[in-house]
């Protein structure tokens, strides 16, 4: 069991944690799901489906019906990963039937509901399956016959912003984003976020500066954002450094090709012209300057500072 499988079952596992996640993915946040109706299932039917690595299963009672949800805490890009979610549920149902039914299920028996979702906290793309029908081959005719079958994905490293409703998890949430999106908003500057969200972001990331202000901090909520901030900057500056000498570098080789002479001008100008965009949507995202501010600044024309924020 590695280090992010261990601390997914710490900190996700803590009950108003736990169906935070799934207030996200159904209701946006709204508290429908409540912690208090939560319970750890120590069942055969759960040891069974855990040794099949999934990551945290607890039983959902609310008086007339019993769900069974499971979290997936996803590290890497898993393509066979709407597969295994299958078994895993498979497998639940199967075990379920044969504790409860001597012979065979009784008309009109509803069984619990199974519920999975992947939680992705890896910073490359997802691109593996999604749905089982983007694993498989449907041959034409059979489209009909086909089962689909979905997999319940959250992404933190997209720009979808999901609501879970509990400070905690939504803490954890957002600084996963901002981490792997490398930007902070203005209105985040003061933030203060949970400590265990804190440690629970480095557990995935490893990024240093997290541990660091983990480290000073031995309790309560804590402030980020502005030591992230200028961790980003300064990785911003060295990859402007950079990227100057690598414009400088693939001028001289053009410039061996086409004129040693209009090479280093072509370089220099193509490194000079990336470095402005970089400032100027940085300085966007903060928003706390004017377009005609920012054009004095970077030294970029106002209707291409005005393409940039479109795209933002």
């Amino acid at each position: 069991m590695n280090s992010i499988d261990i601390e997914s079952k710490k900190f996700l596992g803590q009950p108003k944690n736990f169906v935070s996640i799934f207030n996200a993915l159904l209701f946006d946040g709204k508290q429908v799901l409540k912690p208090e109706y939560l319970k750890d299932e120590n069942s055969e039917l759960v040891m069974n489906v855990s040794s099949k690595h999934v990551d945290i299963i607890k039983r959902y009672e609310d008086g007339t019906y019993l769900d069974l949800f499971v979290i997936e805490s996803q590290s890497y890009v898993d393509q066979s990963m709407v597969a295994r979610v299958m078994e895993y549920e498979s497998v639940a149902r199967m075990r379920y039937i044969r504790q409860n039914f001597k012979t065979h299920v009784p008309m009109h028996t509803r069984l619990p509901m199974i519920l999975t979702v992947v939680l992705y906290v890896g910073e490359s793309k997802w691109n593996a399956a999604k749905r089982l029908s983007e694993l498989e081959i449907i041959h034409p005719g059979f489209e009909d016959m086909f089962n689909e079958f979905k997999l319940n994905l959250i992404e933190l490293n997209t720009n979808h912003k999901y609501n879970t409703g509990e400070k905690a998890t939504q803490d954890f949430f957002d600084l996963l984003r901002m981490i792997y999106r490398k930007q902070i908003l203005k209105e985040d500057l003061d933030r203060e976020f949970n400590r265990d969200a804190l440690y629970f972001a480095y557990v995935v990331t490893k990024n240093k500066e997290l541990l660091n202000i983990y480290q000073k901090n031995e309790k309560g909520d804590v402030k980020v954002c502005r030591a992230l901030d200028e961790m980003f900057e300064e990785s911003t500056n060295k990859g402007i450094q950079m990227g100057i000498k690598q414009g400088i570098k693939q001028g001289i080789e053009q410039g061996i090709e086409q004129g040693i002479e209009q090479g280093i001008e072509q370089g220099i100008e193509r490194g000079v012209k990336n470095t402005q965009i970089k400032i100027a949507i940085k300085m966007l995202v903060r928003n706390n300057q004017t377009l005609e501010e920012i054009s004095e600044i970077v030294g970029l024309d106002l209707d291409a500072l005005r393409e940039l924020k479109k795209n933002i």
